[in-house]
């Protein structure tokens, strides 16, 4: 503990200068690599003030350029680099006060969504009655719009590659047969870091870090007995670290894991399972590149399961589809759970939250 008038050494390496403060849980910190070391409790305090706030009760419009600079004010504390030298306060306070009350004024009165760019989940789908007979010309699904006449599906869908190695490449025992319940658990914390930080891959490694924090899979060699295990587990996770709640709700997260594994291709299911693997190995292999060295062991662990795990889904087609069902029955319990407390403020309507605009999967 530093004596009274000296500063407090960073929390994450020791070094005895450290100006940073993390406007969350107070941790001093060194470096702008030491803060993004510190994983995503900066930016979940961010996006926490962010949905909380838009909850409240509109109010009058404050002054949109004095907001617009806030907002950019906050990115670019965020994104300074080492050489700007140390600042001595946190980003809060590093604000001024008309600066302050003005994102303050933002985010109470619900402004904040209107800045907020247009983002929806790549899987989102919206499934439409069947029809007997398909008119001529009538749109294909992925060409639907919704009821405000927005395109029904978003954003291009992460690449899935090409030649994906045998299960049997890999080294060490056959797989054990409790193995498919690793998928669930590591799809629900893909879901809920994208999610939460609203799809923005820059968020490194604030992004990835979070999908460990959720998915027990990918950080430990923690086993499952059920997909229901699985998912109880991740959403527990994602409490215990502290993260604000994910804009899709719980029942739209697990929501989530369902979709991917049913998939939106009639002819390759699994491919929505494997493109989500894909991508999820990739941010960590980006994220690692931002933490320290020490923090990239654990990167490298979780990013070497995605790539079993996608390895093994390729060929598991019935095995997704069996979890894609009890994910569903896990999915209504939750639904029900939610309806009975009221539902989540965001249940059934377009909200934003994060970096970017998050819409609510519906089915």
């Amino acid at each position: 503990m530093a004596a009274p008038g000296e500063e407090a050494p960073c929390g994450l390496c020791g070094a005895a200068a450290a100006p940073y403060t993390c406007p969350r849980c107070n941790r001093r910190l060194c470096s702008l690599g030491c803060y993004r070391g510190h994983g995503g409790c900066a930016e979940a305090f961010y996006r926490e003030q962010v949905l909380q706030a838009l909850q409240a009760e509109r109010g009058s419009p404050p002054g949109r350029d004095r907001l617009d600079a806030a907002l950019r004010r906050q990115r670019q504390l965020r994104e300074a680099e080492d050489s700007a030298g140390p600042v001595g306060r946190d980003l809060w306070e590093s604000l001024s006060p008309a600066e302050r009350a003005d994102f303050q004024r933002l985010l109470s009165s619900g402004e904040a969504a209107a800045l907020l760019p247009a983002w929806r989940p790549w899987w989102w789908r919206r499934r439409r009655p069947r029809r007997p007979v398909e008119e001529l010309g009538e749109p294909r699904p992925d060409e639907e719009e919704d009821e405000e006449g927005e395109e029904a599906l978003a954003g291009p869908t992460p690449p899935l590659p090409a030649d994906v190695p045998p299960l049997s490449s890999f080294p060490g025992p056959p797989p054990s047969p409790l193995l498919p319940f690793q998928l669930p658990n590591v799809l629900y914390g893909y879901a809920f870091a994208l999610s939460l930080h609203g799809g923005d891959e820059a968020l490194l490694p604030e992004l990835p870090a979070a999908a460990l924090d959720v998915s027990a899979a990918l950080r430990t060699r923690r086993v499952f007995s059920s997909a229901a295990e699985a998912l109880r587990a991740a959403r527990y996770d994602a409490e215990v670290a502290g993260y604000p709640r994910c804009p899709l709700g719980d029942a739209g997260t697990v929501l989530a894991v369902v979709q991917l594994l049913e998939g939106r291709d009639r002819r390759d299911p699994g491919a929505d399972a494997g493109a989500a693997l894909a991508h999820l190995e990739e941010l960590l292999r980006r994220g690692g590149r931002a933490v320290p060295p020490e923090e990239r062991r654990r990167f490298g662990r979780a990013r070497r399961k995605c790539r079993y795990l996608l390895a093994w889904s390729r060929a598991a087609a019935a095995a997704l589809a069996e979890l894609a069902e009890e994910a569903r029955r896990v999915h209504a319990e939750v639904a029900e759970e939610e309806r009975g407390l009221g539902g989540p403020p965001w249940d059934g309507e377009r909200v934003r939250g994060g970096e970017g605009r998050l819409v609510e999967e519906l089915d």
